[in-house]
């Protein structure tokens, strides 16, 4: 999908975080390990949470930026991250889920840092920079908690 303007982009940003819910909610459901289906319904919970922020934040922007006109419309298609979350069926850690949460956070954030350089208005850079300072902490977050669930 190519996008045209902002909005554009953040629509595909809130489905990339209902996909992860989905897929970590799916992965929850058929795990035996306890740590496993703990760290899994954590993640399934803070991807719908950064989904209903997107959501709130499509309702209540200015238009004039949701409307604003991308640069360059390239075609971002992410790393196959959703396909690359292992099924861990009976798996014993949780370091490959953890792997593959920092590479989707790491592909969001590299996307908003290109936005944000290739931006055409102050507002769209502002955006676009929060973004991403948003995703490192959503990683730091993450990453913090899942250690300190595979610790005990």
């Amino acid at each position: 999908m190519a996008f045209h303007q902002v909005k554009d982009l953040l629509a595909w940003i809130h489905e990339f975080h209902q996909k992860l819910s989905e897929q970590y909610t799916r992965l929850a459901e058929l795990q035996q390990d306890e740590r496993m289906k703990m760290a899994l319904v954590f993640l399934a919970d803070r991807e719908r949470r950064m989904q209903e922020g997107m959501v709130a934040y499509l309702q209540d922007a200015d238009e004039g930026l949701l409307s604003t006109w991308l640069i360059d419309s390239q075609e971002f298609v992410h790393p196959r991250v959703l396909e690359r979350i292992p099924d861990c069926l009976g798996c014993q850690d949780i370091h490959a889920i953890l792997a593959n949460v920092m590479t989707a956070h790491q592909t969001l954030k590299d996307m908003y840092r290109l936005r944000a350089e290739l931006s055409s208005i102050p507002q769209e850079t502002e955006l676009f920079e929060r973004l991403a300072e948003q995703q490192d902490a959503e990683a730091r977050l993450q990453s913090r908690d899942i250690a300190r669930l595979d610790m005990y």
